[in-house]
């Protein structure tokens, strides 16, 4: 991981769980890991999940140290798995323009670089 990385969850949360009663008792990070995730300068962090602490135990506070820290996180990622081993990528997520909006839906994309 180096300095302005975006960095990517993978439980399989999302392929076991979406649509389940299990759903909302997804994993999420501590407030100790989004700390160490600012410190280390990261640009962002994604998960599968709903949210990206645990729901009524961090979920908050991880919230409060993303804007305290600045850097950000995305919620409800999908297919994470098809990037398992398959090295460095570039990440790019394009949200929408919402006025007064602290939030949006992205169009994530992870671009490989292609290797002849």
């Amino acid at each position: 991981m180096e300095k302005g990385d975006t960095v990517l969850l993978y439980t399989d949360h999302y392929r076991k769980y979406f649509g389940t009663e299990n759903w909302s008792n997804g994993p999420g990070i501590s407030r100790a890991t989004a700390r160490w995730f600012g410190e280390k300068e990261i640009s962002a962090f994604g998960v599968e999940t709903m949210s990206p602490g645990v729901p009524k135990v961090s979920n908050k506070e991880v919230h409060q140290i993303c804007g305290e820290l600045g850097f950000t996180h995305y919620e409800n990622m999908v297919n994470l798995y098809k990037l398992i081993d398959r090295g460095r990528f570039r990440f790019i997520a394009l949200p929408l323009k919402i006025r007064g909006g602290t939030g949006s839906p992205v169009r994530a994309v992870a671009i490989f670089e292609h290797k002849g």
